[in-house]
This record gives C-alpha cells, sequence and structure tokens, in this order.
C-alpha cells in the first residue's frame, strides 16, 4: 500500500470530515500519502476542491503521480481514479464503499475510500487536529472576527440544522424541545448564545423568540426540503464557492463556542464542531 484517495459522495461535510479523520487515522498509521478528492458536484461546481479551503500535514500526491500498472482496491476504481462517485455508482457496486477501515491490510497499491456509509468516530480529534489546518483566509478571518465580536468562547453555539433534516418533523415541537435544552443550560439567568442555520422556517422561529441572539449565517439560510450542500449550480443564487466559505465559517464559529446544541441530534456538523472545538486556535493557524 503506497496511496490513500479518499473520494466525495452525495453527503454533507460533517459525513465528510468524519470520514476524513478516519482515512487521516489510517494513512498516518500505515504511513500512505493521501489525497483528498472533493471534487464532486456538492462540493465542487468550478473546480473548488479540498485544497481550496483546506491542507494536511502529510505527505500528498496527484493522481497523475500514480503509475498506469498500480493495483487498486476496490478493483471497480481501476482506470477510474478521476471519477466522481454517484449514487448509482454506488448502489450498482455496493463493494465500493469500503466501510470501516483500521487495522486491515488491502492488497492494493491504492486504496480508494468513498466517503459513503460506516466510519470510525473519534472523540479524541488530537491526531487530526495535528495535521488539519484552514487555509482559506477569508474563513480564517472571518471566524476570528466572530470570535472576539460575540466573545464565542463564551457563548452555546446553536445549530438550526433544517432542510433535509426538517422536512418530515413539526419545527415548532422541535424548537419547543430546543427551548427546554436552552433554559437547563441556564438561558433565564443570563447563558448567552449565538444561532448559524441553514433552514429559513428556523430563522423566522428563532428571531421571534430570541431576538436578543443573532444568528450569524450570511448565505446558506435556505428553504425547502433540499440540503444546501445538494442543492445544485441553477438553484443557487451565489457560487458554491462562497457558499462552502459560509458554511465552513459557520463550522467553525460552532466550534468555537463552549458548547454545541442542534435541532438534530444525529448531526455529524454540529457533533464534529464540537469534537474539534477545543483545537480551533491550531486548525487556523499556519503548520
Amino acid at each position: 500500500m503506497k496511496y490513500l484517495i479518499v473520494k466525495g459522495c452525495i453527503v454533507g461535510f460533517g459525513d465528510r470530515l468524519q470520514s476524513l479523520k478516519m482515512c487521516v487515522k489510517y494513512a498516518l498509521k500505515h504511513k500512505l500519502s493521501i489525497y483528498v478528492d472533493w471534487t464532486d458536484p456538492v462540493w465542487s461546481h468550478s473546480g473548488e476542491s479540498f485544497y481550496t479551503y483546506f491542507d494536511l500535514a502529510m505527505p500528498k500526491f496527484s493522481i497523475d503521480d500514480i503509475p498506469t500498472d498500480a493495483v487498486v482496491f476496490p478493483e471497480v476504481w481501476k482506470d477510474k481514479l478521476k471519477v466522481h462517485p454517484t449514487t448509482e455508482m454506488i448502489k450498482t457496486n455496493p463493494e465500493i464503499t469500503i466501510g470501516y477501515i483500521q487495522d486491515q491490510i488491502f492488497p492494493a497499491d491504492v486504496i480508494v475510500y468513498t466517503c459513503s456509509g460506516l466510519r470510525l468516530i473519534y472523540n479524541d480529534s488530537k491526531f487530526f487536529t495535528d495535521v488539519f489546518r484552514v487555509t482559506d483566509s477569508r474563513i480564517v478571518q472571518k471566524v476570528k472576527e466572530r470570535q472576539q465580536q460575540y466573545q464565542l468562547s463564551t457563548k452555546i453555539g446553536i445549530h438550526l440544522r433544517g432542510s433535509d433534516r426538517a422536512s418530515k418533523i413539526d419545527k415548532s415541537n422541535r424548537m419547543a424541545a430546543l427551548n427546554i435544552r436552552m433554559v437547563g443550560m441556564g438561558v433565564l439567568n443570563g447563558t448567552k448564545f449565538v444561532a448559524v442555520s441553514d433552514d429559513v422556517d428556523y430563522v423566522k422561529i428563532w428571531k421571534a423568540r430570541y431576538a436578543e441572539f443573532p444568528v450569524l449565517t450570511v448565505l446558506g439560510i435556505q428553504s425547502g426540503n433540499v440540503g444546501t450542500h445538494n442543492k445544485s449550480k441553477d438553484q443557487l443564487s451565489v457560487s458554491k464557492d462562497l457558499m462552502n466559505v459560509d458554511l465552513l465559517t459557520d463550522f467553525f464559529t460552532l466550534a468555537s463556542c463552549k458548547g454545541v446544541v442542534s435541532t438534530s441530534k444525529d448531526s455529524r456538523f454540529a457533533q464534529e464542531s464540537q469534537r474539534l472545538g477545543k483545537f480551533i486556535d491550531k486548525i487556523l493557524s499556519h503548520i
């Protein structure tokens, strides 16, 4: 084994990040070079990639560096290393999703991991934050501005996760449940909050009930039951690059808070922001 390619798929940032952490752990353990291919249509509309916004302090390569006679696993990727995985491709080739990787030794020169399906979850993220950095100055600058302006380290971050996770639920009931949690956290005794959101309905309810606590999201507030990450170029009023910057700024805003609460208990976005929170200064610094 020499190379590990991490393929983006039809999933949002939280799922991608969890998959990437597992792959970084594996590559570090087995001394593999790593390439993160997030040039799929969910992440990239005009050439955006993982490396537009991030970097990993690990041995890297490009797909063009791989010898043509290299053995590839899963074999379905042979001669298709630049192809983007699709839902149909995964359905017709179930072996494409490797699932958990930890101690396995694959009989190949190139391992291709698709960010779909089972993955290991790491509550201790130090191994990842030792090598992971945000390199896009737009994100770094805006997050640092918010840290100072809103004193994020003293605030609870609220993730009003809607759209695809809220299409079949009563949002008012979900907000009522959130209110109970906020009361338990001391909202009546001076605890302060900031919110980010992808859902216009949640934002309206929030502003009506908590006008004193700001919603910091700028571009990503949408309506409907399609997640922002799944909107096509024609469905967006701004570029995917600006949407990515907005989303990532919100993610690291949550990570800058002393705690994170989401309207969706299984939100990987909120979960991973909290796991990376203690390392936020390192993540936003240069390696």
